[in-house]
Parts: structure tokens; sequence; C-alpha cells
């Protein structure tokens, strides 16, 4: 069989199907220069740069007119809508320091588990996300050339995180011309309107070339009034499990036996119903604070971000090349007045008290210490600004003569994150004025002096500085039956330097409504590792992979890599690989110090208690303090992937690959649901790890508080199949048409139902759909293009009790249209509808839906114009 006779056909395959991904996506295609020669290409997963489109492990690249077609303002929600982001990923919110941040989930195994490179560099992970995920929301749009998606484990060739798959962002280079563009979109909702102008330009001489952009985001608020299933309901009912968006963190107070009464201060309007009482189980009593009526979902965004790359041939033998990478990540997001609880004495708040019945039997002094919830409305708001800073240069050498070359780069980022808060509390001082008298629990409130003294502004400062450099050479060397063997070997060091500071007050647990700690530390690795590419014969080629990493002050790892590709028949390839990965635990980890949280819990064991119904049973949120772990060890992975591709006809084309990802010693946060399911398991006062504190230290007492720390688990074992499906050039008398399926099918998901419970398969669960699908059909006429893009998100069950899954999420189908129109003066008009049907998010019986899976933009209008000079 001749190879180039194969190449060729690849290529028109190429050019045809692409290798698609999630809503779309076109492949990475190199053409031949003539029948005999063709230029080699590095493809993500590879330092060897080869020939075949299509190697042992699978890669998906989408390039720029595929994101077009999605109408994606920024990489983030680009990818957050792949089939290979199975079950969704973190997505920016309203009002915390993290409402900036946005990441990739390779298979659902976690963000930090899918490495992201640019232009095949790591990225160091966010000091806001703890070093453990890159923020996807610094990278520019306007200069992607394309994305490569790998989607099997890469740590024998980049070193931990890469256990699920990699990312490759690679910018532009070498663009000549100049072409300016501006977008904006209206949605039919309120909120949410867009913006975003770029400039792209370049040029290039006789030894060198120089690119750049310039591109200005702007994204409006969205608030949860804004959205029928984000306001509040259940205001006129008169139990409190038959409310959403409505808090117990109102104004209540609860005794040393854990008893819950109102407050006479819930006579107030802030309150719901100017304080009406709410049963709220077990003979319990609250009024409730809508904060849905002030609170945001998504926050307001402002980005702006330049891009500079260039190269020079300093002889015919070495050439230059660098870029730099400068981002500026602004913020608004807000949250509802701060809500805590501060410690009362017995005899100093006037409470509404109830017989057995239920009947209100007038107001009294607490008769016992107790801690009060309040809401603190006269405050004001808790308003979050984020301000985010982000350098990125790269510098490297590369030499070649005839078949030996040889690389070096120096790689440095600076990432810079603050974010401000307004409206938050201090509760010594409230402490104190409670005791001296001068805090006013009556509904009219308190002072302006009061409100001044115990308001508080929080600081919070996040700092990642990295620096890598890593050297190679590259050869080909003993000739088999297909060719000669290529190598490279290489080494690589890196350091990590990470600060995460907060003011005082709030790293001592000091301030109502805010949460978090400092850490940091420093890290450094340093890496050797080689790869080998033989072709055994004109049909069969052997890739093997081998890195070394040793850290400073965790361990070592080492991790192989194996692959086939067998061109089994000429239109038929066969591809296979196996890899070990490994993910060293974070800085933040090992080392961060405790922080506070709200987790929101359903207390099963409660609700039996004081026999309310399972369906009935309401989650609620619940102190808890997270803890880390400086005794954690490193995930180690098993990845397999096997693959067909077959070239049907030079217009019908299809591939399946099956994964198998399996994942040992799990970093994972015991959540609290766990800790609940673990209680209700092994009883109370019995768990192996975390704390679980009932008032009065009662088994069938109320939670009062918790601890969860980071351990490693079991693992995680999860599986699958990816279908794709393309037809294209099909060409009638209305123009030419294209078709592409593509399919993402999670076999199994296998993890522990609580810390050293059993390992059961959750896949089907809430957020974890089977199946996510795209179907996209292209059109184009003359000087007119159009593409329809449909994609499907799979039925899951509500809720999970005791193992039994119960209740039912219908699936998801949404449209993408875009319209493109090139006029005679390189300019270009474009019009798109995302989600043309205006569908909701999927929502539960709470009215509440996985932000990580559907966003609330709804029907949203985009508009383009384009002009190329």
């Amino acid at each position: 069989m001749q190879a180039n006779a194969v190449l060729a056909k690849a290529v028109r395959l190429a050019l045809i199907a692409g290798a698609t991904s999630a809503t779309l996506s076109t492949a990475n295609v190199i053409a031949a220069e003539d029948s005999e020669k063709v230029e080699r290409i590095e493809v993500t997963g590879s330092r060897i740069k080869r020939t075949d489109l299509e190697g042992s492990s699978p890669v998906t690249t989408i390039d720029a007119a595929a994101i077009e077609k999605t109408g994606a303002l920024s990489a983030s929600d680009l990818l957050r809508g792949s089939n290979l982001n199975s079950f969704g990923s973190f997505s920016e919110r309203s009002g915390s320091s993290a409402q900036s941040q946005a990441a990739i989930n390779l298979r659902g195994a976690g963000s930090d588990r899918t490495l992201v490179l640019l232009n095949g560099k790591r990225m160091p992970g966010s000091p806001t996300l703890g070093g453990t995920s890159v923020n996807l929301n610094l990278i520019p749009t306007a200069a992607i050339e394309r994305i490569e998606v790998l989607s099997d484990g890469a740590s024998a060739v980049y070193g931990s995180d890469a256990i699920a798959g990699v990312v490759n962002i690679i910018l532009r280079k070498d663009f000549e011309g100049l072409e300016l563009s501006v977008t904006g979109t209206n949605p039919v909702k309120e909120g949410g309107d867009e913006w975003k102008a770029h400039i792209v330009g370049g040029a290039s001489g006789d030894r060198g070339n120089v690119s750049f952009s310039f591109e200005h985001l702007n994204r409006d608020i969205i608030f949860q009034r804004d959205r029928y299933y984000s306001r509040a309901t259940g205001h006129k009912a008169e139990k409190f499990s038959q409310t959403t968006g409505i808090s117990a963190y109102a104004r209540n107070f609860r005794d040393k036996d854990g008893v819950y009464r109102p407050l006479e201060a819930c006579n107030n309007p802030k309150m719901v119903d100017g304080g009406r009482t709410f049963d709220y189980g077990g003979g319990d009593f609250i009024c409730g604070y809508d904060y849905t009526a002030e609170a945001a979902d998504h926050a307001a965004r402002s980005y702006t971000a330049g891009y500079v790359s260039g190269e020079y041939e300093i002889t015919d033998e070495l050439r230059f090349e660098g870029q730099g990478l400068f981002a500026r990540n602004e913020t608004f997001g807000r949250y509802a007045p701060a809500a805590g609880w501060f410690n009362v004495k017995a005899n100093s708040v006037n409470i509404r008290n109830y017989d057995k019945d239920g009947k209100f039997t007038g107001i009294g002094k607490n008769k016992t210490d107790g801690r009060v919830y309040y809401r603190f409305t006269d405050v004001g708001t808790r308003d979050t600004e984020t301000v985010d800073y982000s350098t990125d240069i790269q510098l490297a050498l590369i030499g070649e003569h005839d078949e030996f070359g040889w690389d070096i780069n120096y790689h440095y980022t600076l990432q810079e994150n603050n974010a401000y808060g307004k409206g938050y509390v201090h509760r010594p001082t409230v402490e104190k004025l409670v005791e001296s008298g001068e805090f006013n629990f009556g509904p009219e409130g308190n002072s302006d002096s009061v409100i001044a003294k115990i308001r508080h502004n929080t600081l919070k400062r996040d700092t990642m500085k990295f620096h890598s450099i890593n050297a190679g050479i590259n050869f080909e060397a003993i000739d088999l039956n297909g060719g000669m063997i290529g190598w490279y070997f290489g080494a690589e060091a890196l350091k990590y330097d990470y600060v995460a500071d907060v003011d005082a007050q709030t790293a001592a647990g000091d301030v109502i409504g805010s949460s978090g700690n400092g850490s940091g530390g420093e890290r450094e690795v340093i890496a050797a590792f080689m790869e080998t590419v033989a072709p055994i014969t004109d049909d069969l080629e052997f890739n093997m992979a081998l890195r070394y990493d040793d850290y400073n002050d965790f361990g070592s790892a080492a991790t192989p890599k194996v692959g086939l590709r067998y061109q089994a028949l000429e239109d038929v390839v066969i591809r296979a690989s196996w890899g070990k990965g490994f993910r060293a635990p974070s800085l933040t980890d090992l080392y961060a110090a405790d922080s506070f949280s709200s987790d929101t819990a359903t207390d099963y064991h409660y609700c039996e208690v004081s026999k309310t119904p399972a369906n009935e049973c309401a989650a609620t949120q619940y102190d808890v303090t997270r803890k880390a772990n400086d005794k954690l060890e490193a995930e180690k992975s098993d990845f397999v992937n096997l693959g067909v591709i077959w070239s049907i006809t030079d217009q019908l084309s299809t591939k399946v690959e099956y994964y198998n990802l399996d994942i040992e010693n799990a970093i994972q946060f015991i959540s609290l649901d766990a800790l609940l399911e673990q209680e209700r398991k092994v009883g109370y006062g019995n768990l192996k790890q975390g704390k679980l504190k009932r008032s009065g230290d009662n088994a069938n007492g109320k939670i009062e508080s918790a601890e969860t720390p980071l351990v490693n688990g079991k693992g995680l074992k999860t599986s699958g199949l990816d279908l794709n499906i393309a037809y294209t050039d099909l060409e009638t008398s209305f123009g030419e048409f294209g078709f592409i399926y593509d399919q993402s099918f999670v076999l199994n998901y296998e993890e522990e139902e609580f810390f050293s419970g059993p390992v059961v398969d959750k896949i089907g669960r809430n957020g974890l759909p089977k199946l996510r699908a795209a179907f996209t059909i292209d059109w184009n006429m003359d000087n007119h293009s159009a593409s329809l893009i449909t994609k499907y998100i799979h039925s899951q069950y509500e809720r999970t009790v005791q193992g039994v899954s119960s209740g039912h999420l219908s699936s998801q189908t949404t449209m993408d249209f875009n319209y493109n129109y090139s006029t005679d003066w390189d300019g270009k008009f474009s019009f798109g509808i995302r989600n043309l049907t205006d569908r909701d998010p999927v929502l539960n019986r709470n009215n509440d839906f996985d932000t990580s899976l559907y966003n609330i933009y709804g029907r949203t209008f985009v508009a383009t114009y384009t002009q190329k000079f």
C-alpha cells in the first residue's frame, strides 16, 4: 500500500468531515505540496512531528470557523458545550471571589484532571481556584487559531494533571493583513447583553513575521429575580419545606436545645410578608428572607486582552520564536445582605412563642443562651468586584539541521487576582454591641452609627508565579520497513510560587457573610522525558513515551504510554493507546488553612426523626469547615483508548472511540451529603473521616456544624464511547450541504457512595447524563453560508437516597443558528440565534438546576460585522 495514497485519502477525509467535538469542529489539515512531499506537523499529545493526520491517540480540532458557528464570544463558553465536557464544568458565579473563573472538565473527571496548554506549553492553574484548574476566561478568543483536544491520558508527555486529557489552545501566528470585527448580542430575557470588538493584524518579511490581536468584551449582570425559576416561591406557604429561594438566615433564634423561634425583629418589611412565620418542622418555627430579590446569578464582566507573537529566522537553521499575552478580567457580582450567626445570652432578645399546636402565644425573652441567625439588611447587599491580571510570555530558540533538531523554551506566567467585597459584617463587634445593649433587635433595625461599626470590607489577593524552562532534541535513527524511527529526548524544570491572602478578620472567621482563608507555598519540579515513533511497516506504527517527574515537596512519579496505529485497509485505520497518569496534590490541597463554607445538604435522618417524608425533605445550608490535608498521596491512573476510523467514501466517514479511565487514590472533599450518608451507615459519632455535630450532641438532633476534609478516596472509574459520522459536499441546486453527528456516551461512572462506602455506578444521576450529542447542518452557496447546530443532553434522575434513584429530570435539546454573507469588499455580515427555541434549564422540584450543565441566557440574537484589509 502506498503511504502517500493513504495520506491523500486522509487529507480528503479531513477536509470533508474533520474531527468533530461537542458542537462541531474542523480538522487541522496540512495539505500535500505535491504527490511525493508532505509537510510534517506536530499534534497535541506528541512532540514528534508526523505526516499522519490520525495518530494512535484521538485528537479533536476546533478551528476559528467552527468557533464562529457557535456564536460563542469566549473560549470558556465554547468548550463548556463540548460533548467531551461530559457533565459540564465550572462557570462564572456572582458574588464570590471565583465569580471571574471558568474551567473545562473532560470526561467528567474534574477540571483539576484536565491539563490546559497554551501553544503546546503548560498553563498554571488559577490561584483563585487553588492552582488546580486553569481559568479559561483569560484566553483571548480573537487570537485563537484552533483548539486541539486530546481525549486520552497524556501524563507521559506533559506530566501531572493530564489524567483525563489535554486541551491545547493554539493562538494565531504568521497572520498577514488586518481584521476588524464587532459583535453585539441581545437576549430576549433580562440581563446578559454582550458586546465585543477585536482587531487582529500581522505582517511578514523575508526572515520573519509578527502577529498581534487586541480585544474587549463587556457582559451585563443577570439577577435572580430576572428568571422565573430563580425567583423565590412559596411566600404564602405554611411549611418552610414548600418554599424555594427563601432562607432561614433571616432573624431567628435557636436555643441550647436546638429549638428555633422567630425574633420580634422579623416584623420588618425586608422579611417575607413583613415577617410571617413558617413551620420549620419538628415543632420549630421561623421567619424567612427572600434572598433572590437582590442577589445575582451571573456577574457582570469586562475583559480586555492583547496578544503579540513573532518569529525571526536568525540563520537558515536557527530561528527565534516569541509571544506575549496580557489580559485584564474584571467582574462585578452581588449577594443578598450578609447572613450569619452570633451568640447571645439568656434574656437578651425578644422571641415569638408558640404552643405544641403551633398557636402563637405571645412575645417574650429568650430563656436560655443560644444563637441568633440574622440577616443584616440594614448594612446593604454584599457586592464583590474582582480584578484579575495575567501576563504570559513564551520565548524559544529552535534549530534544525537535516534530520536533527533541537529546541529550548522559556515560559513565564504571572496571575494576580484581587477580590474586593463590601457589605460584610464583623461578628465580634456585633457580639460586643449585643452585650452592651447597643445592638437593636427591634423591627426598626439599627442606627447609622451601629451599622458603621459593624460593617466590614473584605480583601482577597491571589498570586501565581510560574517559571518553566524545557529543552529537547529530536532526530531519526534506525531504519525499519516503514521508515526511520523518530526520537525525542527532553528535560524540563518548573517552579510554582503560589500565595492566597485574605484580610485578617476573614482569616480568623470573624466576618459574617464571607468565607475563605489564606494558603500558599512553593513547588519545584524537575522532569526528563522521551518519545519514539516507530513505523514497523507501511501499515503499522508503534508509539512510546516515558516521563519521570521529581517534586521537591511531594515525591516522584514515572509514567509510561504506548500506542499502536494500524492501517487495516486503505480506508480503515485502527488505533489503540494505553498510558499511566498521575496527579500530584496541589499546594492548596496540602497546605491551605481551614476555611468556612455554607454547604447545602439534605438531612434525611432528621427528616425521618421529625416524620417529614423523604420527598418533602428539603436541602438546607449548614455551617461547614473545609480542611486541607498534608498527608495526601498522589492520584494514579490508567487510561485505555481503542478507535476505528473508516473513510466509507470521499464524502462519508465515521469514527468510533472507546475509552476507559481508572483513577486510584482520588483526591476529593468529603461533601456534607456524603458525610450524612456515611453517618446513616455507621451511626452518629463513628465517622472515619470528617466531623458532624448535632444539637445537644444528640444523634437525633439538628445539624449544628460539620468538618469536611480532603482525603484520598478509593477512586473513580469511567468508560464510554465517542461516535462521529460526517457527510459533506452534497451538491444540490440550492447549494452545498454537509452533515455531522457527534456524540459521547458514558457507559459507567463508578465512585464511592460516600467515603469508605460501597463503590457504585452513578451514571444517570442528577448532573451525570449518560449522553451528550450534537448534530450540525452546514450550507453554503455563492457568498452565503449558514449552519444549524442541535445539541442534546440526556435525561437524569432527580435525587438519590441511600443509593436508590428516583424522580425524572427531562432531557434538553437546544439549537444554535448562524448565517453569514461575504461581501465583495472583504467584509462579512453574520447573524445568529443562540438557543433558538428559548429552552430553559432543566429544573428539579425546587426550581433548581445544574449550573455546570445548563445556562440561563435563553434565546439570544447575535450580530457581527468583520472587515479584512
